[in-house]
């Protein structure tokens, strides 16, 4: 799915000014109700079904982020909204911080996959501090929707499930860096993916006697690694990678992240989640 055909241009609002979280979503229904891509569904279906999903736990996702979304009966396909508002609005976000950045998701009830990449995606771009900065940063309502799907560029189509795997290992340290990369993967469609977590060197060699007192023996910290193993089509390595490298900067100059790709002879069953 294109991501430019669902943001249309009357879905984006530069200057949005609400008093408070509900009068936000309600701006945000009025421009979802907008888009060709809603059908007939009005403002007020719109917004009872993203204040429904409120219920269920904010969408104010922190750094000043919320992403309200629903999924409703009478939709046919999916649109998205987009708005920026210079004065924060509070949205009981996990940082307690204020909004300025909305992107508002409403779609179809039977597509929760598509749904799920969809968040994914929109959660991954507005992470980024440099595609908030030109959101916020944005003079008009076509260049703010212009920097989201810049940033939205590097993610790849769907796998093909015909095509030759190459086993992907990698080891990330970080957790948000993990949580990051989890996302783009899920935002591409890898839909089998298992993480085991581990230690590493460093701290185990510090609970040993002999090198008791120092704090780590090859490094200043003690992370959390996750080694993470999926399999990606041959054709899609390079993009892969290079999409990874979007979150982590260039791996070659990166420390607490790694990936090794290794042929595979032979491949049978499935990763994916049961």
């Amino acid at each position: 799915m294109k991501i430019s055909s669902i943001l249309d241009i009357s879905g984006c609002r530069n200057k949005l000014s609400a008093a408070n979280r509900k009068e936000a979503i309600e701006i945000m229904a009025s421009l979802l109700s907008e888009n060709i891509a809603s059908g007939n569904e009005t403002n007020d279906t719109l917004l009872a079904g993203m204040l429904k999903r409120e219920e269920l736990g904010s969408t104010g996702m922190g750094n000043g982020i919320a992403i309200p979304h629903c999924r409703l009966e009478g939709m046919k396909s999916f649109a998205l909204a987009l708005s920026v508002c210079d004065r924060g609005i509070a949205w009981d976000s996990i940082d307690g911080r204020s909004v300025h950045i909305i992107c508002a998701i409403a779609g179809p009830v039977d597509e929760t996959d598509e749904h799920l990449r969809l968040l994914a995606g929109a959660a991954r771009v507005l992470s980024n501090s440099k595609a908030r900065y030109e959101l916020i940063n944005s003079r008009t309502d076509f260049a703010m929707r212009e920097a989201f799907l810049y940033h939205l560029s590097p993610v790849t189509s769907k796998h093909s499930k015909n095509s030759r795997k190459k086993l992907l290992l990698m080891v990330l340290q970080e957790e948000k860096t993990y949580n990051d990369v989890m996302e783009l993967f899920l935002e591409m469609g890898i839909e089998g993916a298992m993480t085991v977590n581990s230690d590493m060197m460093g701290p185990m060699l510090s609970n040993v006697p002999i090198f008791a007192g120092f704090m780590d023996v090859l490094g200043r910290s003690r992370p959390e690694p996750r080694l993470l193993l999926t399999l990606i089509p041959e054709e899609e390595v390079d993009n892969t990678v290079s999409a990874v490298e979007e979150i982590t900067g260039d791996l070659d100059n990166h420390r607490g992240a790694c990936i090794i790709m290794l042929d595979t002879v032979s491949i049978r069953g499935s990763l994916e989640t049961l």
